[in-house]
């Protein structure tokens, strides 16, 4: 589908929300244009304390942002670092597998009193919490990638001389690129759930996920939608920054074999 039909199909399905919710009329099912105006009156509107963000933005918004980001980033980082590291072996990889799939089949609430223990509730725990289900898509993808390369190229490269870290700049890490995205933007996707899940523990002050149960909490409907709202433009302006990375990473490869 086109990019111009791609916006097509959204706005005819924000237009039909539009009408459906204002011949419904219910306060549990808003029009978009209504919380569009409170999104705007509530995040950009009174104060500004940082570029077009008002306080209150600043105070829920760029918190949630920064413990995502911090949280897949480290996972982003052990995940390739790890996932190469057991690619390159295939004794390691057939030794830890079963442990890998049982320890990212362990739903993340579930470790929440564990990490509560060692940790104790704040950002440290929110971030672990985040790392800790995010790694699992990179390691598993990037370990894969790494065994799917040729044995004969990895046979070649030592037989010219380059030396462990260059076979995995030069050889395993190109080779890998395509399933270290894939992990990646399925890593993405949890650390923004995460990231909302986090924050609705005891112990949160700030945060998207803190000031959508404070609104459930007060009956403020709007602020819900609001806040859900901006939760998918969010996801999906990080997808589409990660789709534009992987596609120039990807085309710069290519054109440097096809060279």
């Amino acid at each position: 589908m086109t990019f111009p039909h791609r916006w097509g199909v959204l706005a005819l399905a924000v237009l039909v929300w539009q009408f459906a919710a204002g011949a419904h009329g219910s306060v549990f099912f808003p029009p978009p244009s209504t919380i569009a105006a409170h999104m705007h009156g509530l995040w950009f509107d009174g104060p500004v304390a940082h570029a077009f963000l008002s306080e209150t933005a600043v105070g829920t918004i760029l918190p949630s942002v920064a413990r995502m980001g911090a949280g897949f980033l480290l996972a982003a980082a052990l995940g390739v670092v790890l996932g190469l590291a057991l690619g390159r072996s295939a004794y390691a990889h057939a030794a830890l597998d079963p442990v890998l799939q049982f320890a990212r089949a362990v739903p993340p609430p579930a470790l929440v009193p564990v990490f509560v223990v060692f940790l104790e509730f704040g950002t440290q725990m929110q971030v672990t919490s985040i790392v800790f289900s995010a790694v699992w898509p990179v390691l598993i993808n990037t370990a894969e990638g790494a065994r799917g390369v040729d044995p004969v190229q990895v046979e070649t490269a030592r037989v010219y001389g380059l030396s462990g870290p260059q076979r995995v700049r030069f050889l395993l890490l190109p080779a890998a690129l395509p399933k270290i995205f894939a992990g990646l933007r399925l890593s993405l996707s949890l650390s923004l759930i995460l990231m909302v899940f986090s924050e609705l523990l005891p112990g949160t002050a700030d945060g998207l996920g803190f000031q959508l149960t404070d609104a459930q909490s007060r009956s403020d409907l709007l602020t819900v939608w609001a806040v859900i709202v901006l939760l998918g433009i969010l996801g999906y302006l990080c997808n589409a920054a990660l789709l534009g990375v992987e596609r120039r990473l990807l085309g710069w490869h290519a054109g440097a074999r096809g060279g």
